[in-house]
């Protein structure tokens, strides 16, 4: 029996170590390939996403989906009398049309009215003059950072305050901070009660 030399057994070595080289290298090859494509499907589904979310950040500009929809009303009940003087409620009601929750850190109501004296109209203005302020207030909490509308949902935020017997009528002035320089008002106008009444029955001069 002859005995293989040592070349001879390199070349054997060499020989069947050739292929797992060459599987090795093919394996590393295709795993780097498997990651660049990967990379490459991540790069584009992130490009595609952002197109995705700048075309509806558009959308909802142009049509406001996520600008403010709150239908503001105003209303005022009179309660009685003492030491002439009426304790009355106004209840402002913002109903939340939108579809997104709105915060508001400031809603200010501002109240003015009319007594026994005759009214006047501001040409300029286009109304009527309430000559004398009533009650001015923030009807948002100090201790609160911000009253908030759900979607769907009616927030009702009472002031009772008492309202002077000499007063006839009364402007109720609402005013929603969305942000700086966009606000949003309501206003009504309502009849005090005379001396002794429950409910405005008469009319001023």
């Amino acid at each position: 029996m002859d005995h293989w030399n040592s070349l001879e057994v390199a070349k054997l070595i060499a020989s069947l170590a050739t292929p797992v080289v060459v599987a090795l290298i093919g394996l590393w090859i295709s795993s780097r390939l498997r990651a660049e494509d990967r990379r490459f499907d991540a790069a584009q589904q992130e490009k595609k996403d952002k197109e995705q979310a700048e075309q509806k950040e558009r959308s909802d500009e142009r049509y406001r989906r996520n600008a403010p929809h709150i239908e503001l009303k105003l209303d005022c009940q009179f309660h009685g009398m003492r030491n002439s003087n009426h304790l009355a409620t106004i209840t402002v009601s913002a109903e939340n049309v939108g579809k997104v929750l709105h915060q508001f850190k400031e809603i200010t109501l501002r109240v003015r009215g009319i007594k026994d004296e005759p009214f006047t109209f501001d040409e300029r203005a286009g109304r009527v003059v309430f000559p004398h302020e009533v009650r001015k207030r923030n009807l948002v909490p100090p201790e609160w950072n911000f009253v908030f509308i759900e979607p769907g949902v009616t927030q009702y935020i009472p002031f009772t305050f008492p309202v002077a017997a000499d007063y006839c009528y009364l402007l109720a002035h609402v005013v929603f901070e969305y942000k700086e320089y966009w606000p949003h008002t309501a206003q009504a106008v309502f009849a005090v009660p005379a001396m002794g009444e429950t409910s405005p029955t008469r009319t001023c001069p």
